[in-house]
């Protein structure tokens, strides 16, 4: 799951990802992955960006010694260790210092075997996966990467008292749910009945998963609860990261300082608000090393200070230029390039607050959005409406799901004065300093004109985005929700499941926000992902999408773009489609 700030991490073209899944999901016996074949198979806080579209630059080959530090604007990441890490600003630092099995090319976003495995094989279609690593590689400590490695660090995150956020990744691997606490049922602050984990009297059964099974220190085996022909796919996110002895001896330290096995590792510690300092891995075993002596992530609270910095010549690159901005960068930086994002931003009901339960009051809401407007008028033309959930990047995507999803100001009036409107003060959330405060305004004032909202009973609630996700994770929230989501792997499960699903709320380590509750949906969900072959598995998703949208948990906004800039201390910046940087590219300008 990745939760974006508004600084838009992470698309490929649809046809590739169409050929590279369904190559993936062929249906037949045989399920492989290996280093010459590209295999088919992460929210965000979310800036909102423009500029014509950039190539990637070619990677050239890494020179003899590394060359020159460079910085890069972040936000505040919430958490620095792939157990805990579901959001844009701390995946953007671990992405650096961490390898995994598979890596996904920067200009299609296809898996490729570039990582630490070898093969992820299935000859069973998909039930059970066989993992072979590259021998060689090394956590920055000096300790190998083995197949423990990998398994004492998913057992780790799936294991119910941890509370890791991405325990949720883990859930079809067999063995998951003796990993969990027991509940027990208590009373919310509205006085419903909620089951809570009791992890003190109820432990779980196992502290392994029955899933995971090491053959040797370079091979392991993966067996799903499901078949899942699309589960390689995932194997390159920040959750399945491997994980040295380092981590599990102090796993609240290691966040200060983390041990990874990728080309930059952590030089010193995080200076929390400031700063993270890496430096080049010389003993990196992947395929594409640092290029630059470190890199430096300055951290920043409000982008606008970031992209200050940059005009100072302070700061050598910023990946998440705002679209109000982009014209006085443009004129000012001489490097400037676009690419494609799988971003989305959208607004969130709190559906587990009475307040918010109604879908009608919802669909009420959503209809009176006129997504058009606020897309030419507040970004110039540089975000596309959305009426989907689902990017246009990942296959299955349509244009329009269902009504509610789209512009209807008189049926919005109609719906909302049938309820009897709001007539209570509301509070509208977003998280601060990356460029939402225009448009989430947009969103009150079409409120106010296409149903009579009275305009004084809204008020609004902002947090830096760390602060921000605990507030949406513990169902705190009180009214609609500005939230983003950008692809961690290219599949419709990977929006619908992870963002919808009522077993994918983030006590479970999903990120199902909005606390959407629909059996059939959930079923759906499970028919779809059943399907061997994408092609089949395509219309039951729409199906799932179609329930969604009649319930209206959720409002789609616009689709992101990446937009950035830098200075000429650096060459072969690119930000590929999951809003990250392609580190590997990065070299010394002038």
């Amino acid at each position: 799951m990745r939760l974006l700030n508004s600084r838009v991490r992470h698309v490929a073209f649809l046809a590739a990802l169409l050929l590279v899944i369904a190559a993936c999901s062929s249906g037949t016996s045989d399920t492989t992955a290996a280093p010459d074949e590209a295999p088919a198979t992460t929210a965000d806080g979310g800036t909102d960006e423009t500029t014509a579209e950039t190539e990637p630059p070619a990677t050239e080959p890494p020179s003899e010694e590394p060359m020159g530090a460079i910085s890069t604007y972040i936000g505040e990441p919430e958490h620095l260790s792939p157990a805990n890490t579901n959001e844009s600003e701390g995946s953007a630092v671990l992405d650096a210092l961490f390898t995994g099995l598979i890596e996904y090319d920067a200009v299609s976003s296809d898996p490729v075997f570039t990582g630490v495995a070898e093969s992820i094989t299935s000859d069973d279609g998909g039930q059970t996966w066989n993992v072979v690593l590259n021998d060689g590689w090394t956590f920055h400590d000096g300790s190998p990467v083995t197949s423990e490695s990998f398994i004492n660090a998913w057992n780790y995150a799936a294991y119910g008292p941890n509370a890791a956020q991405v325990a949720g990744f883990f859930s079809n691997i067999a063995g998951y749910a003796d990993l969990q606490c027991g509940t027990v049922t208590e009373q919310d602050e509205e006085g419903e009945d909620v089951e809570v984990a009791d992890c003190e009297n109820q432990p779980p059964a196992s502290e392994t998963l029955s899933g995971l099974t090491a053959v040797d220190d370079l091979n392991f085996t993966i067996e799903l609860e499901v078949p899942e022909t699309f589960f390689m796919t995932r194997l390159g996110y920040t959750a399945y990261y491997p994980a040295p002895q380092a981590f599990f001896d102090d796993p609240a330290g290691f966040e200060e300082a983390p041990v990874g096995n990728g080309p930059f590792m952590i030089d010193g510690v995080w200076e929390h608000d400031v700063r993270i300092n890496t430096v080049a891995n010389p003993n990196y075993a992947g395929g594409a090393p640092a290029q630059i002596d470190g890199l430096e992530f300055r951290i920043f609270a409000d982008v606008d200070t970031a992209i200050n910095e940059l005009l100072a010549g302070n700061l050598d690159i910023v990946d998440s230029v705002t679209p109000e901005r982009a014209d006085e960068v443009a004129a000012s930086v001489s490097n400037n390039g676009t690419s494609p994002s799988s971003s989305i931003n959208y607004l969130g009901f709190p559906t587990y607050d009475p307040n918010w339960s109604d879908p009608t009051l919802r669909a009420a809401l959503s209809m009176a959005i006129d997504q058009e407007e606020i897309t030419t008028v507040i970004f110039n033309g540089t975000r596309e409406p959305a009426f989907n959930l689902q990017s246009p990047v990942i296959p299955g995507y349509e244009a329009n799901v269902c009504d509610n999803w789209g512009f209807d100001p008189a049926a919005a009036k109609e719906l909302y004065d049938s309820v009897g409107g709001i007539t209570e003060p509301i509070t509208v959330w977003f998280n601060e300093g990356a460029g939402h405060d225009d448009w989430v305004q947009a969103v009150v004032n079409q409120w106010a004109n296409n149903l009579g909202l009275d305009p004084s009973l809204v008020s609004f609630e902002t947090r830096q985005f760390a602060d921000y996700l605990p507030i949406l994770d513990a169902q705190e929230i009180t009214g609609p929700f500005r939230l983003g989501w950008g692809m961690d792997y290219p599949h419709p499960q990977n929006y619908w499941q992870l963002l919808l699903d009522s077993r994918f709320t983030p006590a479970n380590g999903g990120s199902n926000n909005t606390g959407y509750s629909n059996s059939d949906f959930d079923a759906k969900i499970d028919e779809a992902n059943a399907e061997a072959d994408i092609n089949d598995a395509i219309p039951l998703y729409q199906e799932a999408a179609a329930i969604a949208c009649e319930d209206v948990p959720l409002i789609p906004m616009f689709y992101g773009q990446n937009v950035f800039a830098w200075t000429d201390n650096v060459d072969g910046v690119y930000v590929d489609a999951f809003g990250r940087l392609d580190y590997g590219a990065l070299t010394a300008g002038g």
